[in-house]
């Protein structure tokens, strides 16, 4: 006999729970939601006719309630039942027409879960019927919601042709609503180049935009920082592109051109946008024809950010475009002092720049001396003053300020350079011709010889010039500079070359070599007949009668006139006291014993003179020719 199990008690009020939902499901009837999952997911599912009951029920619960669960679980069941999937996407596209938004919560559920290629088609649809709507029928904000949304998707969901279809049939609704407009540039910019292209050729489009971000994008004008920071890089990205291309400059201020550079360093490159709209398209356009557009501020930070980087390639292009040296050279020294680079790296750059033909050497010139200017003339400018230096010996027909050349000298003390002591006397006095105030001449050569005492060779530049210069003046100049140079501490030795140029000539007064070796040789005949006749010769004395000397004079006497005879009297009488006193002053009793050793000495100028006999005995020895070689070597 066949026997039947028998259901528990709990097991007979599933059944009865089971069959009173069954029975409402077939009626048409509502079924709770949690009932409806647990009959969805129960094992055995139910049949066919009633498995697409239940789901429907469910699934257009989740349209209506954006409950993920539900659509997790319908669509999970649609995944695995192709008969269902067909009878329950009919439904989807009924609401398509209705509720497109609903229809594209539940497909999004979908995706989240596990993407699908077969889900990715259906998503377009319902993602254009919901643009659809909200463009034709929705308020801006509406609009702008669902082309955010779209926009956010990811890649592979490949929405991109619906976003475009979105952003450009919501343009004319743009055109009288300017808030609208500023997010459909927004959009388009961050997600699609070409709808971007569309947009910002609609003037009437342009014209509605409000505020800073209307004129920023239509006028080229306003707050592009602002913009920046409220709407993003890209769209800051392609108003300052488009401003560079149209050369208008008036958004381009040091702050937006720091800010540009920063993204061109850090090659921030959006991909949603094309070339021409990249920083570095923009950082292009300025090495190219920034100068003019760009303000003075704008171009110095640019310069020096540049710089700074090491990026001298651009550096040069800035300065070789039209008009580029002119506009930049005066910015350049503070661009370079800006740029913290090492000394030895800006002269290097200077250099390239010059061979370029950017930079004339005046322009050299003024670079170095504002560097040096705005540095202090610090110990650590020492490369950039001897490149000063170097500069203006290669360039003799240059000038510099007089101030800047004593700032060369003092800074040549400090560092105990011999180039730029030399390059500064030399400038300072050699090629200044402008000396007719003698107080100020002598205050001059005192602040000099002050100066380079530690250094022989810039004295004897400032010696050779001084002599040079002395030998052009006037006596009555001479005397008058001999008497302001009295008394000055550190000009021994400029007062004592006046003095030699005095002495000299006093010696020859207005007479030529030729009359006076004339007259050397009258008074060497002289002298020669009286030390021949009365002066002691070997041991041979020589006595001395007056009445004898008296007779054969006035035997005589009618050769000379009386007024002659008083004459020669008087110029005998002054000769011996002459010759008695350059006796006395002959050089000095230590040098005396020397003998033969000192006039060679002196003849040969290898002993200074120190007497009116010292100086007859080094004038022999220079016209006989025994200091040629000396001179030679000085």
């Amino acid at each position: 006999m066949i026997q039947f199990g028998r259901f528990t008690p709990v097991e007979d009020n599933q059944v009865i729970e089971r069959d009173t939902l069954d029975m409402q499901v077939l009626a048409g009837k509502p079924v709770p939601v949690e009932a409806l999952k647990a009959v969805l997911t129960e094992t055995p599912p139910p049949d066919a006719h009633l498995l697409y009951l239940y789901a429907e029920q469910l699934l257009l619960h989740a349209l209506e309630t954006r409950d993920p669960e539900a659509a997790a679980l319908v669509a999970l069941l649609m995944d695995t039942d192709p008969a269902l999937d067909e009878r329950l996407y009919r439904i989807l596209g009924d609401t398509l027409h209705v509720q497109p938004d609903a229809v594209y919560a539940f497909i999004r559920v979908r995706l989240n879960d596990k993407p699908d290629a077969r889900w990715l088609p259906r998503l377009k649809l319902a993602a254009l019927f919901s643009l659809r709507v909200a463009i034709n029928d929705g308020g801006p904000e509406t609009i702008t919601s669902w082309l955010t949304l779209v926009a956010r998707e990811p890649a592979n969901y490949d929405l991109s042709d619906v976003l475009h279809y979105g952003l450009l049939a919501a343009q004319t609704r743009a055109r009288t609503d300017g808030e609208l407009g500023r997010h459909l540039l927004v959009i388009a910019a961050k997600r699609d180049p070409a709808a971007l292209e569309t947009l910002l050729e609609d003037a009437e489009l342009l014209a509605a935009l409000p505020d800073n971000f209307g004129r920023v994008v239509r006028e080229m004008d306003g707050d592009a920082l602002q913009l920046l920071h409220a709407r993003g890089a890209e769209m800051f990205l392609v108003v300052m592109a488009r401003a560079a291309q149209a050369g208008s400059g008036t958004m381009f201020t040091p702050a937006v051109v720091g800010q540009l550079w920063e993204l061109y360093l850090n090659h921030y490159q959006p991909a949603s946008l094309p070339p021409a709209y990249q920083a570095e398209a923009i950082v292009q356009d300025w090495v190219q024809r920034g100068v003019q557009y760009l303000s003075r501020e704008a171009l110095e930070t640019l310069l020096t950010l540049i710089i700074s980087q090491k990026r001298d390639d651009l550096a040069l292009q800035l300065l070789h475009q039209p008009g580029g040296a002119d506009t930049l050279l005066p910015l350049l020294a503070r661009a370079l002092e800006s740029s913290h680079r090492p000394l030895n790296d800006i002269l290097d750059l200077v250099s390239r720049i010059v061979v370029t033909g950017d930079l004339t050497p005046l322009q050299v010139l003024t670079t170095y001396t504002t560097m040096l200017n705005d540095l202090e003339w610090s110990k650590e400018a020492l490369p950039l003053a001897q490149q000063l230096a170097r500069t203006l010996q290669q360039h003799p027909n240059l000038t510099i300020p007089r101030d800047t050349l004593w700032s060369l000298l003092a800074f040549s003390g400090d560092s105990r350079d011999e180039l730029i002591a030399r390059v500064a006397v030399r400038r300072l006095f050699q090629e200044q011709t402008d000396f007719e105030d003698d107080n100020r001449l002598i205050e001059d050569l005192r602040r000099a010889h002050g100066q380079i005492s530690w250094s022989d060779p810039a004295r004897q530049v400032l010696a050779n010039w001084w002599r040079g210069f002395i030998r052009a003046q006037p006596l009555a100049r001479l005397q008058r500079l001999e008497r302001l140079l009295e008394g000055k501490r550190g000009l021994d030795e400029t007062r004592s070359v006046l003095q030699t140029l005095l002495a000299l000539r006093r010696m020859l007064g207005q007479q030529s070599l030729a009359e006076f070796a004339e007259q050397v040789s009258a008074a060497y005949k002289v002298l020669e007949a009286l030390a021949e006749s009365f002066d002691l010769l070997g041991r041979r004395s020589v006595g001395f009668d007056q009445d004898t000397v008296r007779a054969e004079l006035e035997a005589r006497g009618d050769e000379v006139t009386p007024q002659q005879r008083q004459i020669l009297a008087n110029n005998l009488k002054e000769l011996a006291q002459l010759i008695a006193t350059m006796g006395d002053n002959r050089t000095k009793a230590v040098l005396m014993r020397r003998g033969d050793d000192l006039d060679r000495d002196l003849m040969s100028g290898e002993q200074q003179p120190h007497s009116a006999v010292d100086v007859m005995k080094w004038l022999s020895g220079y016209w006989s020719g025994m200091q040629d070689s000396q001179a030679s070597d000085e």
